[in-house]
């Protein structure tokens, strides 16, 4: 089917991680990168014998081998034969050829646990896809890849994107507003005393159903905010008397420290969770909104929450198949769902520019 170094790059994964490696393979095409990616392929290879034509493609048709390693990637019986065809080609090569990207804690049997490797629980597909065009490219590698319109990040669990990737993200995201029209995305706040969303948000399988529910045009990631305190007091000692402590009994203000250092709104407390909706068209911020959410137990913030999330994902959706243009036609009827399911909307005075509402958000994405 195909000539010595076709390829450079086959992505060997199961079918679990679909959806992780077409995203970095979209990417990596994007940039002019040759991919082997099966589904691109089906003609191709439709009827042949795929042992032999599978084997023949990880051993010897491509310059890298990325493997997705996940706990069902060892089970499958494709991917054994395409482990075995790249691990014969390690072990005859002088230099790397297989590119390990861990989603869990399953390993490739056979491959030394010494070999360097790259986590998609710390690392975007986009970061994934930066750092194999680096790895093909050296030094003429661009400082700035090409992300196609409609690459969604792998949106994984509380704590598992670091700050960087999801910044890097969310900037690319804002600058499909240029072509898309209107990007949505939402920040759950969170605090230190919120046990039930942070425990949920750790749990993958909430997170999954969240992520399909909030569906493609809807991005969702967390973010922590602290409540901070300061005391007005008298100002005078006197003696510790009862009348005269009462008499001296200042106040202590709680308040948000993101809706302090954010939106300059000062003593402002904050209902948690909550979560922070923002509209972005051609790379400014159109509308920035906090909708505080009760406090429950878990399935009572997951069902508020995939009640939230379908409400807005639905929306988006209806209005991109009947108009797709105004960004004030898609406000009106977002604002019309939510209030009608009794949110509460507050309106908040974001930075102007999308670059800068989200360089701003950056400490708080821990």
């Amino acid at each position: 089917m195909t000539q010595p170094n076709t390829f450079d790059v086959a992505i060997s994964f199961a079918g679990s991680e679909r959806d992780y490696a077409r995203s970095i393979q979209e990417i990596l095409t994007e940039n002019g990168v040759k991919v082997f990616f099966d589904e691109l392929y089906e003609a191709e290879l439709w009827g042949e014998n795929l042992v032999e034509e599978l084997g023949d493609i990880y051993e010897s048709k491509a310059r890298f081998c990325l493997i997705v390693v996940s706990q069902e990637y060892v089970k499958r019986v494709y991917t054994n034969v395409e482990r075995r065809a790249a691990l014969e080609r390690a072990i005859n090569s002088a230099t790397a050829y297989i590119l390990p990207v861990v989603t869990d804690d399953a390993w490739i049997k056979g491959l030394p646990k010494s070999t360097a490797y790259l986590d998609l629980r710390r690392k975007s597909v986009i970061g994934i896809a930066e750092a194999v065009i680096k790895k093909l490219r050296g030094k003429n590698a661009p400082e700035k890849i090409v992300i196609p319109t409609g690459i969604n990040v792998a949106r994984l669990p509380i704590g598992s994107l670091s700050a960087n990737e999801l910044q890097k993200y969310l900037l690319q995201l804002c600058a499909q507003s240029q072509n898309a029209g209107v990007v949505a995305f939402g920040a759950l706040i969170y605090d230190e005393r919120t046990a039930e969303l942070r425990q949920l948000l750790r749990n993958e399988d909430y997170w999954d159903a969240l992520d399909r529910i909030s569906g493609p045009d809807f991005e969702v990631f967390a973010i922590r905010d602290e409540q901070q305190s300061r005391y007005e007091g008298s100002g005078t000692i006197e003696m510790l008397t009862a009348a005269s402590i009462n008499r001296s009994r200042g106040r202590t203000i709680y308040f948000s420290r993101l809706l302090k250092e954010y939106f300059d709104e000062d003593d402002t407390r904050l209902a948690y969770p909550s979560l922070l909706l923002f509209l972005v068209c051609l790379g400014e911020v159109s509308k920035c909104r906090l909708v505080p959410l009760s406090y429950g137990t878990i399935d009572a913030v997951f069902d508020q929450l995939r009640t939230l999330f379908s409400v807005i994902a639905d929306t988006i959706a209806a209005w991109r198949d009947s108009d797709g243009t105004s960004v004030d036609t898609l406000w009106t009827s977002l604002k019309e769902s939510l209030l009608e399911k009794n949110y509460t909307l507050y309106i908040q005075n974001a930075p102007s520019s999308a670059g800068d509402a989200i360089e701003r958000l950056a400490p708080f994405m821990k």
